[in-house]
């Protein structure tokens, strides 16, 4: 099969099992919201919730993504049985398995992302004011989030499925990237617009999805080899 071919294949294939065994899908949201449920009765306590500023509320938004989409994401792999690798390595390309699983993360981060913010603004508030610039911000950070740790999970699976190496390698990677996301989400909720240091911010988290495939392409191969 060609590479398109391929790709269309491993998506379709992984979107079919995710659609029949929807636990994952209803544990992660029930994960979601459990801590916004927890943050919610938290922030009550002496009328806090009133008083939350921007970054705080971008970061607790984020760390919520973060931790349910590692979760979701280490599943792409890890629940992949051995057996599979090998019917795989004869049948695809290692580019070809590799830019599917990014494509089925991104799609799957990309809705966690978007859920999440519903639920976050029904139960916390919600302080957006400038939109574009917000949604924008989830895209880039559904985005940089299952594209990272995509990469690291593959990495992880082929040492052993070894879940708390993903952790070890992904977290260093992803603290940049919550700076960012938290600067761009604060920029949305204080004030409407594109200013110069949130257009610098969104080019900066652009490239930062444009190099994580772009090393995932040229990295796979040869773990895929191992």
């Amino acid at each position: 099969m060609n590479l398109i071919t391929s790709v269309k294949a491993i998506l379709l294939k992984d979107l079919i099992i995710e659609f029949r065994n929807r636990y994952v899908l209803g544990g992660i949201l029930l994960y979601v919201f459990s801590s916004v449920l927890v943050i919610y009765f938290a922030l009550q306590y002496n009328n806090s919730i009133q008083e939350l500023s921007p970054v705080v509320w971008s970061v607790l938004f984020w760390l919520i993504i973060l931790f349910s989409s590692v979760n979701a994401i280490a599943n792409s792999f890890f629940r992949e049985p051995e057996g599979r690798f090998f019917y795989y390595y004869w049948l695809i390309s290692p580019q070809a398995l590799i830019l599917a699983k990014l494509c089925y993360n991104f799609i799957f981060t990309l809705v966690l992302s978007l859920l999440t913010f519903g639920i976050f603004s029904l139960m916390v508030n919600d302080p957006v004011i400038n939109y574009p610039v917000f949604l924008i911000t989830i895209v880039l950070g559904g985005t940089g989030y299952s594209f990272l740790f995509t990469t690291m999970s593959a990495i992880a699976s082929r040492a052993g499925n070894n879940a708390t190496l993903m952790a070890v390698l992904g977290f260093p990677l992803v603290i940049p990237l919550i700076i960012f996301l938290t600067k761009l989400s604060a920029a949305a909720i204080a004030a409407p617009g594109f200013s110069e240091e949130t257009t610098n911010n969104i080019l900066l988290l652009l490239a930062f999805n444009i190099v994580q495939p772009a090393l995932a392409l040229v990295l796979f191969p040869y773990i895929w080899r191992d």
